[in-house]
């Protein structure tokens, strides 16, 4: 059957400006041949794999060692393929075990994109932010955001993940994916040329709420090349299913992943060989020189080199503790991409450590130190709302799961140290490693209600150092403070604590639980509300006086050893919660003492310099810089720079991994570099402290 509908195939020219020559700037475009088929005429071509011939290869490859499929995901692997022929099964090493995978090349109409893309883990509205149902759509139902789907599982018995959730919520997912990516990610070669960077897939099992299973192959790694690769094949309608033309009537679309999701496995068959066929027989037209002719002509040309793939398929999962067996896969799958960065390109600061915090508690969990429970209210991939209630918390306070956040991530217990450890390939776990995992869980309850530009703020803020050693070294609790009456009963035990005295309230105790939970609580509050951000050089010269330059972390420790700044976090809390500007502090110049200032008006980097201007006269006062203080500084001095230098790094590592093939670097160019970095690390380290038990 000639298929007569497609635009492409337009052997007229009505519009009189499509007769004038072709454009110098609009060159001919080449067809590659990916496979041995030809045409009668010997043009090369492309054919879907026969089920029957399908159904043999499948069971052949299913006898090979490290397969862990079943018959159907190896007959669905093999009917993907453009030639299924030379199976070669190889092992890939993950931190638990190894993965197995095969090498081939797909069309990909017959697989889609990831419901979750772990690369924008950081940029997810997460089920455990309160306006998670409202702020995820518009008044009139359209998407808002990127959603977060809930995790991948294991599917225990093969090598398969499995996803639960609506199938509108995974198709909207997956479809917010792809657009996302061919944003962020364009691959403009794709089309013009082949797909020649492999994709890494898995078999996954859709398991749709209130219906049923679906498998389905889905891109884990090179999500922006398979979007890129949509965006080349345009469809007729009339080649969809009848049930589907309804919905595209009209139009003719890009291939989406939910137009995919919605056919069978024969149905994309069909679907893949009408649009060969279609771009086959315009590129059969006789030539004409007219722009319009060249411009269909390269569209058919776009569409076919962007229909098939190189693959590597994961076929299958060895642990290295035998008793395992498939738990772990998921994981695995996830530890490969993030380990391995595999793509173009490398997986932001934000993103990597949303993959790790998951890791980590999966891992606890599997250790058995946290329970399904915990699980769910730190992940915040579905509605904590019953979690929340369970202890006795109102699910409506974000701060509240913040807390519960930061006194799960700062327990000093052998099971979660060994987590971290070998989650961030670390021989110790430093705080850093805390707060890094604290803060991208804190942030999941805040993606529907914070701008893009106060998430990264508030990210960096809480990444500086969200949790200080006290937190981890001596004991608190995080309990109930549903409303203002229960912030001030902690503010009351707080101040307690330190037993100020006299009209100066001199400080006769120290800190303690109440101080640290009120400690926690104002910390959330400064940060998302704008008080408090990362330290920085520039706020000197709005201040005209050096300032604190420690963690927000260390900031807050501070604040906790002053009656004034216990009261501060308390009116902060209640004034975050209600959705008030914060309360600031300065010190007027030429002064050691505090005050309040009020100013709704006043920008974030003056709050926080103010803040931490008020921190260093209240710690160190106006006198002479001592050895202490001088130390100080020049540590925090040393952490910004250090900082920078890493910036410097990431932004030479983004422009290297441009080059598909960069050459290595000359060692009379790097020696000297990677002796001062290994110098400097192992002074560094021996001057560091180790927590107890890590």
């Amino acid at each position: 059957m000639t298929i007569s509908s497609i635009s492409l195939a337009g052997s007229t020219a009505d519009d009189p400006r499509d007769n004038l020559d072709a454009d110098a700037t609009e060159s001919p475009l080449q067809l590659i041949a990916v496979s041995s088929a030809t045409t009668v005429d010997g043009m090369p071509t492309l054919r879907v794999v026969d089920p029957r011939s399908a159904a043999k290869i499948a069971a052949e490859l299913g006898r090979q060692r490290g397969v862990d499929l079943d018959t159907d995901a190896l007959r669905r692997l093999v009917m993907s393929c453009v030639e299924p022929v030379g199976f070669h099964v190889t092992r890939h090493r993950v931190g638990t075990g190894w993965l197995w995978i095969v090498e081939t090349r797909q069309f990909v109409t017959m697989f889609t994109l990831t419901p979750s893309n772990d690369r924008l883990g950081d940029q997810l509205i997460y089920a455990a932010d309160p306006s998670f149902g409202s702020r995820t759509t518009n008044k009139d139902g359209r998407p808002v955001g990127h959603i977060a789907v809930p995790m991948p599982e294991s599917d225990g018995t093969y090598a398969k993940v499995v996803y639960t959730a609506s199938r509108d919520t995974l198709m909207e997912a997956t479809d917010r994916n792809c657009l996302a990516v061919r944003d962020d990610n364009p691959q403009y070669d794709i089309g013009p040329d082949i797909i020649h960077r492999s994709l890494t897939t898995v078999f996954t099992t859709l398991r749709y709420t209130g219906g049923t299973n679906e498998l389905e192959q889905v891109s884990a790694d090179g999500n922006s090349r398979l979007a890129s690769a949509y965006a080349q094949i345009t469809v007729d309608p009339a080649w969809l299913p009848q049930r589907l033309r309804t919905q595209y009537e009209g139009a003719r679309p890009t291939l989406m992943p939910s137009m995919l999701m919605q056919c069978d496995v024969n149905e994309r068959r069909d679907l893949t060989r009408k649009i060969i066929k279609a771009n086959e027989d315009r590129l059969a037209l006789p030539e004409r020189s007219t722009l319009k002719d060249l411009k269909e002509r390269n569209a058919a040309v776009c569409a076919l080199n962007a229909l098939t793939a190189p693959v590597q398929v994961i076929v299958g999962y060895e642990d290295d503790d035998p008793e395992h067996g498939m738990e772990r896969f998921a994981s695995a799958v996830r530890s490969l991409l993030v380990r391995m960065n595999v793509g173009v390109k490398t997986f932001d600061t934000g993103a990597q450590n949303a993959v790790i915090a998951e890791e980590i508690v999966l891992a606890a969990q599997q250790s058995e130190f946290f329970d399904d429970e915990e699980v769910a209210l730190l992940i915040g991939r579905e509605d904590v709302t019953k979690v929340m209630t369970a202890y006795g918390l109102d699910p409506e306070l974000r701060d509240l799961r913040a807390m519960m956040v930061i006194a799960k991530c700062s327990v000093n217990a052998t099971r979660l140290n060994k987590a971290m450890r070998e989650k961030f390939s670390a021989k110790k776990v430093m705080l850093k490693h805390r707060s890094a995992v604290a803060s991208e869980l804190i942030l999941r309850s805040y993606g529907a209600v914070m701008t893009p530009g106060d998430l990264d703020r508030s990210r960096n803020a809480l990444n500086s150092g969200c949790i200080w050693q006290s937190l981890v070294d001596r004991p608190w609790d995080a309990v109930v403070v549903n409303d203002d009456e229960g912030v001030d009963r902690v503010l009351r035990g707080a101040v307690e604590e330190l037993a100020p005295v006299g009209e100066k309230e001199t400080v006769t105790g120290v800190p303690g639980p109440f101080a640290r939970l009120l400690g926690v609580l104002g910390m959330v509050a400064l940060v998302v509300g704008g008080g408090l951000t990362s330290p920085k050089g520039s706020s000197e010269k709005e201040i005209g006086d050096p300032i604190d330059r420690s963690s927000v972390g260390s900031i807050v420790d501070k604040l906790t050893t002053f009656p004034w700044g216990l009261r501060l976090l308390a009116e902060n809390i209640k004034r975050n919660r209600a959705g008030m500007p914060l309360l600031g502090v300065q010190v007027p110049d030429g002064t050691t003492d505090i005050e309040h200032f009020d100013d709704p008006t006043a920008s974030v980097a003056s709050r926080d310099a103010r803040l931490r201007h008020a921190v260093r006269i209240a710690t160190q006062g106006r006198a002479e810089e001592t050895a202490a203080s001088a130390e100080e500084n020049a540590f925090n001095e040393l952490c910004r720079t250090i900082t920078l230098a890493d910036d410097a790094f990431q932004t030479y590592r983004s422009i290297r991994s441009e080059d598909p093939s960069p050459g290595l670097l000359p060692s009379h160019q790097t020696d000297g570099p990677i002796k001062k970095l290994e110098f400097m690390a192992k002074a560094l380290n021996r001057m560091t402290a180790e927590d107890q038990d890590q």
